[in-house]
């Protein structure tokens, strides 16, 4: 917690500045001077490191560039010797041309060209076909223009390798014969003619005029960033090397010099550092202390939560201005109080379970319990207990922290209320819109009822008694009475107003009643009910009438929403199905789905898609599946349509 401004200035210490400084000055220059020595043999290493870089670089060039030269050379020599038709008359001319490709000149083809550029033979007559330079054709004019040996621009096959080719002029006794063409393979150069040490010591590649590279040696290390030299070959046509350093290894003496002595000047500069904050420590931690106090105690005095400490054997050792406000008690009164405490009520025996959690070996617990205050005035309490751990980590009281949630509890029983209030209203409702349907139900039985009456009644008028005909009319009366009675008791039973019952009850009754309220409005619309009733189902712990509403709403609107459908469309299922923990009960229609723009809003109050709806019926569903600890949502149905589901746990029956 940082400490609020205004706490109280840290005193310096006795000791003047440079006291401490003087020290760490000294170590600073003696460090500094033998890191700048260090660095200044380390740059001079560098240093010949680079020279040495050059001159190796030059004496390689001009050791490439004679073998270059010598291949040209001897080339031209054979080339004197080819017939005019490319064909080789001499032995020595053969056995040279052998040498060139097999030995260490770096050749892997030799073309003879006529005096038209056109080629006539290839030595090796089995070499693979070579692509020639985009540039061969300038390459030859300007061998013949120049009368001396031409380098191509340096390019790459298709298999990768860098090549370079050289064209020379080759004229006879009298008369200009053609050309002879070697392509150089630069890989093979390399690996002829770059010896072991310089291979070891330094990368070698052939660049072309971008510095891209051509062929290389084999990496023997990691490259030095800063180490490196490119050279170009005269008269090459752009062909040139590029030499890089391999990084060298440090050497371990001046290194070692370096972190032993900075380590040490480390720990004594720590030291001294350490000493001085000692000095310190001291006026700084009480000027914190007395700051953090301060802090701590204008934040308990600003909160509306009321605090308490109490020691292992309960006598408080604290509380805060909000909790003697609470309580109505002075603190002076209650710091240092034993059990029983002034402010539990008289003869309450829920205070020997919830107030001596010190006496338990448990963790952080919470409990609601009720207070009295000093005038006897009896309020709802939220505690929240945690155990109380010293620096040393031994467990030395409790401390809590108090709630008034008289206020709350007030509010969530109005709110039940409130529920049970808007639940029966919508069932009142219900039966409101059914009441056209369920006044046709009614007047089947009391008319046939009256039928059978007029008919005895005319019998007896007649003076025709028969004792058998009249028992079976007064049976079908008495049964049409049943019948419209089992209609107002299904009504009676569903609209009535009670408070809430939980009971172990079975779902499959509450969705059979459900439907039987609905089965006059299911034939004037036309639609088919059909019932996948699971009858193994457990019992759940719930309301009937509730989950009887949820079921009932749920089965109107899939009525509803199938009121544009055809006849052969209109088919409601109702199901109910065992599932992990619970039961789940689902209605399915065939209508029309729910549209993705209000599905986020078909749960929410007082929305409705009913010309003449209220909004309420979804939300009043979900309320019933929450009080239940059950949950409502829906699903697009197979063949079109909304499914939706309610999942409730089996619960347990209320103690009685």
């Amino acid at each position: 917690m940082s400490s609020p401004p205004g706490q109280l200035p840290i005193r310096p210490p006795r000791t003047g500045p440079w006291f401490w400084r003087l020290p760490l000055l000294t170590i600073l220059a003696l460090v500094s001077f033998v890191g700048l020595v260090t660095w200044f043999g380390l740059a001079q290493e560098r240093d010949e490191r680079r020279a040495m870089l050059i001159s190796d670089t030059l004496w390689m060039e001009q050791n490439l560039r004679f073998q270059f030269e010598s291949t040209g050379n001897e080339l031209l020599r054979v080339g004197n010797q080819f017939g005019i038709g490319g064909e080789i008359h001499s032995d020595a001319a053969q056995e040279k041309i052998r040498e060139l490709l097999q030995g260490d000149s770096g050749l892997i083809a030799i073309l003879w060209l006529d005096s038209n550029g056109l080629l006539l033979s290839t030595l090796p007559a089995s070499a693979a076909p070579i692509r020639l330079s985009d540039e061969h054709a300038i390459t030859v004019m300007r061998a013949r223009t120049l009368n001396r040996p031409v380098y191509s621009p340096p390019y790459a096959q298709p298999d990768g390798m860098g090549v370079i080719e050289l064209a020379l002029p080759v004229f006879g006794t009298n008369d200009f014969h053609g050309y002879a063409i070697g392509i150089f393979s630069l890989p093979k150069v390399i690996s002829r003619h770059v010896p072991w040490w310089f291979a070891e010591r330094y990368r070698l590649s052939f660049i072309d005029g971008d510095g891209k590279a051509l062929a290389a040696t084999t990496d023997a290390g990691s490259i030095s960033p800063e180490a490196g030299f490119s050279v170009r070959f005269d008269h090459m046509n752009s062909l040139g090397i590029r030499v890089d350093s391999y990084r060298a290894t440090t050497r371990v003496t001046p290194l070692l010099v370096i972190l032993v002595l900075g380590g040490l000047s480390l720990v004594i500069a720590w030291s001294l550092w350490m000493l001085r904050n000692r000095v310190l420590r001291l006026q700084e931690t009480e000027s914190a202390l007395r700051a953090e106090h301060a802090f701590r105690i204008a934040m308990e005095n600003s909160t509306q939560v009321g605090l308490r400490a109490r020691n292992l054997q309960g006598r408080i050792t604290y509380v805060n201005a909000a909790f003697c406000r609470m309580v109505g008690w002075p603190e002076d009164q209650l710091r240092g109080h034993q059990p029983p405490m002034p402010y539990w009520p008289e003869q309450d025996a829920a205070m020997q379970t919830i107030e001596p959690l010190h006496l338990a070996d448990a963790p952080t617990k919470t409990a609601e319990t009720r207070y009295r205050r000093q005038d006897g005035q009896l309020f709802d309490a939220l505690v929240f207990e945690a155990p109380m751990i010293d620096a040393d980590g031994v467990h030395t009281g409790w401390v809590g922290s108090v709630l008034d949630i008289t206020e709350r509890k007030r509010t969530e029983v109005l709110a039940r209320e409130q529920q049970q209030h808007l639940e029966a209203t919508a069932r009142l409702v219900t039966m409101g819109e059914m009441a056209s349907t369920l006044a046709h139900e009614l007047n089947q039985p009391l008319s046939a009822i009256a039928s059978y009456s007029a008919g005895c009644l005319n019998a007896l008028k007649a003076g025709r008694f028969d004792e058998k005909q009249f028992t079976d009319i007064l049976g079908k009366i008495n049964y049409q009475a049943q019948r419209a009675g089992r209609i107002i008791h299904r009504i009676y039973g569903f609209v009535r107003r009670s408070e809430s019952r939980r009971e172990q009850m079975q779902v499959n009754a509450a969705i059979r009643e459900a439907a039987g309220l609905l089965e006059p409005d299911l034939q004037r619309r036309h639609i088919k009910l059909q019932l996948v009733l699971n009858e193994d189902l457990p019992l759940i712990h719930g309301d009937r009438v509730m989950i009887e509403q949820l079921v009932l709403n749920l089965m109107r609107n899939g009525m509803d929403a199938m009121h544009d459908q055809p006849d052969t469309r209109r088919m409601l299922r109702v199901g109910s199905e065992s599932c992990s923990g619970g039961v789940r009960l689902w209605v399915a229609d065939q209508g029309g789905g729910v549209p993705a723009e209000i599905a986020d809003q078909l749960f929410d109050s007082f929305f409705t898609t009913k010309p003449e709806g209220m909004g309420m019926g979804l939300k009043i569903c979900r309320s019933i599946a929450e009080q239940h600890n059950g949950r409502l949502w829906f699903e697009p149905a197979e063949g079109g349509g909304t499914s939706f589901f309610l999942q409730l746990p089996l619960g347990e029956a209320d103690d009685a």
